[in-house]
């Protein structure tokens, strides 16, 4: 598998993720995760004291089909502490993404709650506030986004976006891009007819949406750091098209 590595020191690394992989061992247990590739490179650190054995070095997530920056831990201690940083909610996330049509505002922000759906277990729900549903079930949201560039397809709108997460809830951005009528391109989970048969003849086979910038505080010198990633060769290809 190839993965990019972006940084690294004796106790992390910064990779780029590729597409098509998950990021830890999940129902299906035999497929190979990116855990199983920083094992596979750092053998020895099995052997140290991790509290979770399913998530060694494993510091946040992206989904199976988000590809870009990950930050991975070599010692426990590492794990730590970047996961205090994104518990507390200290961590800059940014992410491009191309979306059908335009969001209302150049420069906007999506402030709502977010919970499974029922009605399909594999997707979040996106609501303004609902008063039936449980407090318990409630998580608030929170995205920012710029609106970059603006294409038309096909008598279309298309527009580059680049998202901050100032939350990290589960399929975040695709379902708020969904509940702002600007589906993700080549989302299958949270398209609409539309923006489905737009990504069909893009010929795109996963969603547009790469981890661009992470920024945080480094392990050694506790100081603000700051690590980019460009998008891939199979978004910039989608881009040429439209051009």
């Amino acid at each position: 598998m190839n993965v990019k590595i972006i940084y690294e020191t004796k106790s992390y690394l910064v990779i780029s993720k590729p597409i098509a992989i998950a990021v830890h061992p999940g129902a299906d247990r035999d497929s190979f995760t990116i855990m199983d590739w920083l094992l596979g490179r750092y053998p020895d650190i099995k052997e140290l004291a991790w509290q979770s054995r399913d998530r060694i070095g494993i510091v946040h997530r992206l989904d199976k089909d988000t590809s870009g920056i990950m930050i991975l831990a070599k010692t426990p201690e590492a794990l730590d502490f970047f996961q205090d940083q994104f518990r507390n909610r200290e961590v800059e996330k940014y992410y491009r993404t191309l979306v059908f049509n335009k969001p209302p505002r150049e420069h906007g922000f999506i402030d709502a709650f977010i919970s499974r759906d029922y009605k399909d277990r594999k997707k979040q729900k996106v609501e303004s506030i609902d008063f039936e549903l449980d407090w318990r079930e409630r998580k608030n949201s929170a995205t920012e986004y710029w609106v970059e560039k603006e294409f038309s397809f096909k008598k279309q709108l298309l527009s580059l976006v680049l998202v901050r997460i100032l939350t990290g809830r589960k399929h975040q951005i695709r379902a708020h891009m969904k509940f702002e009528g600007c589906p993700v391109i080549g989302d299958e989970t949270y398209n609409i007819k539309p923006s489905k048969r737009i990504s069909k003849v893009l010929g795109i086979n996963r969603q547009f949406l790469h981890s661009v910038k992470l920024k945080l505080r480094d392990y050694d010198s506790k100081k603000m750091i700051e690590f980019l990633d460009e998008l891939p060769r199979d978004l910039l290809e989608v881009l040429e098209k439209l051009k």
